[in-house]
């Protein structure tokens, strides 16, 4: 790990462990990195392994993809563009060189569903995958958004975890898509909220 991803790793977990705080014992308590950044990391390390990708722009862009979640005041459906930009200024405040700063900013602007059309790199590719694979991972943080943040029944909790994962499920790799099927099958034939409960 070089040293500007470990200065982006602690700055994310300072920045986690702040929300966590801030929201400690309401609904929209979590932690991003510990719940969801950290997997995300570790899909994207195996996934390059042997690629003649840019690993160090991978894993800044694995670390800071989400780091917008960390501000409680912005739109959770931009963080994407509030995510570049946040990632730009830390980049550049910490002399990160521009070209690398812009590949970084790219992969995270582009890791939205909205936005495939700009994807033209085998980073982005990665990315998203990795970021796709690890909500199959955690479908207890998807229940948990579901109905406790946002306070959905159970048909509409289940859904919900439906819709996300048939999102990410159409966006992971063809080659990828074996490592998700059962489990994406049981989520979408599920019935009732105990199927779901039953992978958490």
């Amino acid at each position: 790990m070089s040293e500007i991803v470990q200065k982006m790793q602690q700055e994310i977990i300072k920045r986690s462990n702040d929300f966590e705080e801030q929201t400690k014992g309401t609904k929209d308590e979590y932690n991003i990195y510990r719940e969801h950044i950290q997997y995300v990391y570790k899909y994207v390390c195996l996934l390059s392994e042997n690629k003649n990708v840019d690993h160090e722009v991978l894993e800044l862009s694995a670390l800071l993809h989400d780091i917008a979640m960390t501000d409680i005041s912005l739109d959770r459906s931009k963080h994407n563009e509030y995510g570049a930009a946040i990632a730009e200024q830390l980049l550049r405040e910490n002399g990160y060189p521009e070209e690398k700063v812009q590949f970084v900013k790219k992969c995270i602007l582009n890791h939205s569903s909205k936005r495939v059309e700009y994807r033209t790199t085998d980073e982005e590719r990665i990315l998203v995958d990795a970021d796709g694979l690890s909500h199959f991972d955690s479908i207890s943080n998807l229940y948990s958004l579901a109905h406790n943040v946002m306070e959905l029944n159970n048909e509409d909790t289940i859904r919900f975890i439906q819709d996300k994962l048939t999102r990410d499920y159409k966006e992971i790799s063809y080659d990828l898509k074996n490592l998700i099927e059962e489990k994406y099958s049981t989520v979408m034939s599920a019935n009732s909220i105990d199927e779901i409960l039953k992978l958490l």
